[in-house]
This record gives structure tokens, sequence and C-alpha cells, in this order.
């Protein structure tokens, strides 16, 4: 069962412990919906401890959100295999507001992901564990070009359209245009391709704060 005291007993632990902890608890989540994702490759947390103590900070807030929100889901007693509820548990979590359009737009298949500017995956809907063999340190704690790689003509796609999405004042959603392409991950222990398409891109602002994240629904799914 996850250690869900981890609200309450965590303040005088290591950053180090309370990252095992967290990522043992979420992985344990997952595990009752039916699916094996590792909290981390070796116990010494070898790309944790490669970051800075002001990094780690970070790394361990991004994770507590992504606990609580699937906690979010559990004390209601849904399923985290429930896209939508997965997701709207998030925003809130979050404290943005959102295009209720794109909330209409999300189904079961999807595969929802949330980023910050700083383009630091913060949510990921279970559909995204269906398709990654990465541990939770591995995407916490590493750069994301260091996990994964298209092709030079996928990037630039992909790229076109956050231009396009960037250059809105105010930001809105909108439709992406790049094709059904392959991601190459680099490294994983299997899973090593899949093949996903980006369908929209909303933005999420802060109700509170100044931040704002960027909200991607896409498909991914692994070569036949």
């Amino acid at each position: 069962m996850p250690k869900l005291f981890y609200m309450q007993s965590s303040s005088g632990l290591s950053r180090h412990a309370r990252f095992k902890i967290l990522s043992e608890n979420i992985s344990a989540l997952i595990e009752e919906e039916g699916l094996l994702v590792r909290p981390y490759g070796h116990a010494t947390l070898p790309y944790f401890n490669l970051l800075t103590a002001e990094e780690q900070e970070q790394v361990l807030r991004d994770i507590l959100i992504y606990f609580q929100v699937c906690t979010d889901v559990k004390s209601q007693n849904g399923s985290l295999k429930d896209t939508r509820l997965f997701t709207e548990k998030a925003i809130h979590r979050l404290g943005v507001s959102v295009d209720p359009f794109i909330l209409e737009q999300i189904q079961p298949h999807h595969l929802i992901e949330i980023y910050t500017q700083a383009q630091t995956q913060i949510f990921r809907s279970l559909k995204f564990f269906e398709v990654c063999s990465y541990s939770l340190e591995d995407l916490y704690c590493r750069k994301w070009y260091h996990l994964y790689q298209r092709t030079t003509q996928d990037q630039e796609n992909l790229e076109a359209d956050i231009g396009r999405y960037y250059s809105q004042s105010p930001l809105r959603t909108i439709q992406a245009t790049a094709p059904e392409h392959t991601i190459h991950a680099l490294g994983a222990l299997e899973r090593d391709e899949i093949i996903t398409q980006i369908f929209w891109l909303s933005p999420l602002q802060s109700l509170t704060k100044g931040d704002s994240y960027i909200l991607t629904v896409a498909t991914s799914r692994l070569p036949q």
C-alpha cells in the first residue's frame, strides 16, 4: 500500500528519502490500476543526485503535486484511468483556469500532458505509462531531450505548432497540424518506439500567481 503518511511525517527527512517515498507512493497507486511503473532504476537515485539542491527541491515540489493529484482522484473513489477526471483534478490542484472547450475534447483514449513554460512535464495521464518504460526518476530528473528523440522534420513540425501557439496574444487553444509520427525513447529498457500525434495545445493560467502552463491533448500508441 502507498505510504500515505507522507504529508504528515516527511518534514525531517532528507531530499533523497522524500523522493523515494513519493515515487514509491505514485508507483503503488498506478499499480492499483494494473500498470507497472518503476519509481527509480537504482536505490541510490543517481540522476536525482546529479541535481543541485535547488533543482532537487523543485523536483520534489513537482512530484508532490502529481502524488496529490493521484490521491485527489482516489479520495473520491475515482480511477486514474478516467482521463478527464484525472485531468480535472490536476487543473484544480494547480489552481489554474482552463478553456472549457478543451475539457470537452478529452476522450478516454487521449494522452494529456501539462508542461511548465520551461518545458518541464508536471502532469501526464495514465495513458502515458502504457507507452513509457522510463522510471519516475528518469522523468523528473532528466531533460526530455535526453529521453526522447524525433526526426529533424518531425521536430520542426512540432516546433512550428508551438511557435504558432506562443505567437498569440493572449494565448488561446489551437489545433495542432503536425502529423502522426514516431518518437524514439533513447536508452529505454523497452517500448523504445512510440507513435504519437498532438491534436490540441491549450493554455492554463494560474489564478493566484503569474505562472502559466500548456496542456496538450494527444494520442500515443506502440507500433503493431
